[in-house]
C-alpha cells in the first residue's frame, strides 16, 4: 500500500475526495487573497509596525508562505483529482469506477506562480528558500499547465472518441514530471520549515508583547499543529503501520492544542478585542468562526489515532484508502489542510 504522505509532501499522495464544493471554497479563498496587491510586499496584518527593509522582508516571507499554502491546498487537490481518476504508475491505467479529471487551475494561479519565480529569481532576504524556489516553481508551473490539459481533455469528453489515447500521452509527460518534482520539493520543504520555524517564534512574540492575544493563540495553535503534524510526517509510516506510531511527543502538544483552542474560542467572541488587533476585513468574526470549527476537526481526528493507539484497533482492511474512516492518516491530511486554508483567510 502506498505511503501516506502528507502536507506538502503531497505529489504521491493518493485517495478519493467527492468534495468539489470544498474545492471551489479553496479557489475562491485563493482568488479573494488575489485581490489583494500581492505585487506590493509587505501586506499583512503585523506589517503596519514594521519599517523600511524590514518591511520588505517580511513581504517576500509571505509570498513564499502564500506559495507553501497554494502547494498545500489547490495544488495539492488538484494532484488529488487526476490520482483519483488514474494510478499513481509510470504506465497510463485508469481506476475502476472512477472519473477522469476536470478541474483546472485558474489563469491569477498561474500567475501567482509567475510571480514566485520573479521574486526568486530577483534574489530576496531568504538566499537558502531562493535556491530550491528556483527549481521547484518552474516544475510546478509546467505540471500545472499539463494537469489544465488533462482537465481540458476531460471536460471535453475526448476519451469517449479516442479510447484514452489522449489521456495516455498526457500521462507520459505528467508522471516523469511529478517524479522529478520530489527532490526539489523536499528541498523546498526543509528550507521553508526552519524559515517558518524562526518567523513563527518571532511573531508570537511580537504579539504577546503588543497584547494581542486573539492573533497570538491562533499562531499558537497553528504552530501546535505544525509540530503534531510534522512528528507523524518524520515517523514516515504507513496506514498499517499506525500503531507504531510513538505518542510521545503528539500527545503533550495536542493536549496543549485543546487547552489553546478553549482559551482562543472563549476570546472570539469579544467583539471589542477583535477591533483592538487592526482586523480590517468586514468577515473576520465568521472567519475566525471557520478558523476554530476547522481546528476542532483537526483536534477530533488527532484524538481518534490517539485513541485507537491506546486501545490497539488497528484500521480493518475495509477501512484502508476510505475517506470517512475518522482517525486514519487521510482524515487528519484532511483537516490539517483545511486548518491551513482557514488560517490563511483570516491572516489575508
Amino acid at each position: 500500500m502506498k505511503k501516506a504522505m502528507l502536507c506538502i509532501s503531497i505529489l504521491t499522495i493518493i485517495f478519493s475526495l467527492s468534495a468539489c464544493d470544498d474545492i471551489k471554497m479553496v479557489q475562491n479563498s485563493f482568488q479573494k487573497e488575489k485581490t489583494r496587491n500581492t505585487e506590493q510586499l509587505g501586506d499583512q496584518p503585523m506589517d503596519v509596525f514594521k519599517k523600511g527593509d524590514l518591511k520588505m522582508e517580511n513581504g517576500e516571507y509571505n509570498i513564499y508562505a502564500s506559495f507553501s499554502n497554494f502547494l498545500a491546498a489547490r495544488y495539492h487537490y488538484i494532484s488529488v483529482f487526476y490520482f483519483q481518476g488514474v494510478r499513481n504508475e509510470p504506465e497510463f491505467h485508469l481506476v475502476e469506477g472512477e472519473e477522469y479529471l476536470k478541474e483546472g487551475f485558474t489563469p491569477e494561479e498561474f500567475d501567482f506562480i509567475r510571480h514566485v519565480m520573479k521574486i526568486a529569481n530577483g534574489g530576496t532576504h531568504f538566499p537558502e528558500v531562493d535556491k530550491p524556489v528556483k527549481t521547484l516553481a518552474p516544475l510546478i508551473l509546467k505540471t500545472m499547465e499539463i494537469y489544465n490539459e488533462a482537465a481540458a481533455y476531460g471536460q471535453a469528453e475526448t476519451y469517449k472518441n479516442d479510447h484514452y489515447e489522449g489521456a495516455k500521452e498526457i500521462h507520459s509527460r505528467l508522471f516523469p514530471l511529478i517524479e522529478s518534482s520530489k527532490a526539489p520539493l523536499s528541498e523546498y520543504k526543509r528550507a521553508i520549515d526552519e524559515l517558518s520555524s524562526k518567523k513563527m517564534e518571532e511573531e508570537i512574540q511580537t504579539m504577546k508583547e503588543r497584547g494581542y492575544i486573539i492573533r497570538y493563540n491562533m499562531l499558537k495553535l497553528f504552530s501546535l499543529r505544525d509540530q503534531i503534524m510534522h512528528e507523524i510526517i518524520n515517523q514516515n509510516l504507513v496506514q498499517e503501520e499506525m500503531m507504531k506510531l510513538d505518542l510521545s511527543k503528539i500527545r503533550p502538544a495536542y493536549e496543549e492544542f485543546l487547552a489553546t483552542l478553549s482559551d482562543f474560542e472563549k476570546m472570539i467572541g469579544n467583539r471589542k478585542a477583535i477591533d483592538a488587533e487592526l482586523f480590517t476585513d468586514p468577515s473576520i468574526s465568521e472567519d475566525l468562526s471557520e478558523f476554530v470549527n476547522d481546528s476542532k476537526e483537526f483536534a477530533k481526528q488527532i484524538q481518534e489515532m490517539i485513541r485507537r493507539i491506546d486501545e490497539n484497533e488497528p484500521f480493518t482492511e475495509k477501512d484502508y484508502g476510505q475517506t470517512n474512516v475518522d482517525g486514519s492518516f487521510l482524515k487528519i491530511d484532511w483537516a490539517s489542510i483545511n486548518m491551513v486554508q482557514s488560517y490563511s483567510k483570516v491572516i489575508s
